[in-house]
């Protein structure tokens, strides 16, 4: 019995070794394809490494570029939304100012003046909502265009940082529009069930 014991931990020892060995291997091999990456020879090195400054290849200013025609589409359909929000405003406004001139006298439309002002209301803040990230959007693509006419790390982080601002205020407006659509939800259940309760 205790041959066996000696032979089975000189066997276990050997497999650790060649284990190890194999480790070690594959380690040296990834060091010759990446040359540039430090050496780690201890545990004591398995630590965070500092970040480093990106370089933004031309691989990456062609990319970004790519993307401005389709960037600079949507800032224009977003102000033409401005546009015919602002134009359905004032045309209900008026409308319902004039109490219903151009319904040729049906009495429908005058009997709610109210419900004319909230759909103008309406019209209007979906024209106010809709600017700001018209003109992210613009900037964006302007910075765009002088990153690619003077590469820098200043014009990439001003292109970015309108890239930023653009996708921060569509989460919030995101937020903003789930809040209400839920508020807007719990009311129609809260009336429904209050009707069916007093009938």
């Amino acid at each position: 019995m205790p041959d066996t014991k000696v032979q089975y931990r000189a066997i276990l020892k050997v497999l650790v070794n060649a284990a190890l060995n194999c480790m070690l291997e594959k380690r040296r091999d990834e060091m010759d394809e990446n040359p540039m990456e430090p050496e780690i020879t201890d545990r004591a090195d398995f630590k965070a490494i500092e970040p480093e400054d990106v370089l933004l290849t031309a691989d990456g200013r062609k990319f970004l570029n790519q993307t401005r025609p389709w960037v600079r589409f949507l800032s224009i359909m977003l102000f033409i939304c401005v546009a015919f929000s602002l134009l359905g405003a004032l045309t209900v406004m008026i409308v319902t100012i004039t109490g219903g001139i151009f319904n040729m006298g049906n009495e429908a439309f005058k009997t709610l003046p109210g419900g004319g002002f909230a759909i103008g209301l309406l019209y209007l803040v979906m024209a106010v909502l809709y600017i700001p990230p018209g003109i992210f959007l613009s900037r964006y693509a302007s910075a765009i265009r002088y990153l690619e006419s003077t590469p820098d790390s200043q014009a990439l982080e001003r292109a970015l940082k309108f890239q930023k601002s653009f996708w921060r205020y569509m989460g919030i407006l995101t937020v903003a529009v789930l809040i209400v659509m839920a508020a807007a939800i719990a009311f129609s259940l809260a009336v429904t069930l209050f009707m069916f309760l007093n009938r």
